[in-house]
């Protein structure tokens, strides 16, 4: 049975610098959600080949200048969804009894509204995070020949570092090739 090592993009000094989380926090419980986030809203834009490539040379300590500039691009949007996705379990803890809301003595703790709120903050800004990273991958497509984009992600038209890209209902139909029922 082949196991199966996470290998995060980034660094913890990476997630420090680009993350909204403060300098002075303990960021070892974010640490885990790297990997998270990575796999659930990074790894689809860069696809399986680019993943691949980029895990071998973190793990052999041999990144090209063109993959440490798109880990460097990557590091901003995968902070933010970290934290997005850390944020519920910052909020409450999974104990044996149950789940309980962490308090401190020192601060008020947000109620489910706030934490929903800032929830979507946390995901609009990863969103457009995403958006710059996907403009700065079809501004740089050359550098990154394993990078396969699904169809129009971008197209020809790139104007200053941005792509104009189509609207994606979410809904694929696939086109029947000539000849075939």
């Amino acid at each position: 049975m082949t196991e199966y090592i996470q290998i995060p993009l980034i660094t913890e000094k990476l997630f420090k610098q680009y993350s909204p989380v403060t300098s002075n926090t303990d960021i070892t419980e974010f640490v885990p959600y790297i990997c998270i986030a990575q796999e659930l809203h990074i790894e689809p834009i860069l696809g399986e080949p680019l993943m691949t490539e980029l895990k071998q040379q973190i793990t052999a300590n041999s990144l090209t200048p063109e993959n440490s500039d798109l880990i460097l691009r990557t590091a901003p949007a995968l902070s933010f969804y970290a934290v997005y996705q850390a944020l519920p379990f910052h909020w409450a803890t999974i104990v044996n009894k149950g789940i309980t809301i962490r308090e401190s003595d020192n601060s008020k703790g947000i109620d489910i509204k706030d934490l929903a709120q800032l929830r979507q903050w946390l995901k609009d800004d990863a969103g457009i995070l995403v958006s710059q990273l996907i403009d700065f991958m079809c501004h740089c497509r050359a550098n990154y020949p394993l990078w396969r984009p699904q169809n129009a992600c971008c197209n020809e038209v790139i104007n200053e570092g941005s792509a104009q890209k189509d609207f994606d209902s979410g809904f694929y139909f696939q086109k029947k090739k000539k000849g075939c029922c």
